[in-house]
């Protein structure tokens, strides 16, 4: 085979890499856009028809003290707010980014080095 077929399938290799990584993390990136928009977003309850602030910004004094009104509203949301979604997909994009992030630096630093190595050849002569 040609020592350029050769590079260029090398390089090929390492552009799959990158663009692996790169998939890797944006899947990770949707899911942590999803698990911040169950955060703070507000939401309307669907059992019981109740508009209900975001988790982040909810008063939590509410849910254990406060008038009765106040505290039903706040024992509805916190009750219809599923947070099995959120969190298993946070503890997800955890391997999602390592991999992502270790196949991007991998077909990164593989291509930098093979174009240095070629820089290096061509100024030998």
């Amino acid at each position: 085979m040609h020592p350029l077929a050769v590079e260029q399938n090398f390089l090929a290799k390492s552009q799959r890499l990158r663009g692996w990584g790169t998939g890797l993390l944006c899947v990770a990136g949707v899911i942590w856009i999803y698990a911040a928009w169950q955060m703070f977003a507000p939401f309307t309850s669907t059992t019981w028809k109740v508009d209900c602030s975001a988790p982040a910004f909810s008063e939590r004094r509410d849910v254990y003290i406060g008038d009765d009104d106040d505290h039903d509203r706040a024992m509805h949301c916190e009750a219809d707010r599923d947070w099995t979604g959120p969190v298993t997909a946070l503890v997800l994009s955890v391997p999602l980014s390592a991999a992502g992030a270790a196949l991007l630096a991998t077909g990164t630093a593989i291509t930098a080095l093979r174009h240095h190595d070629a820089e290096v050849k061509r100024a030998e002569g």
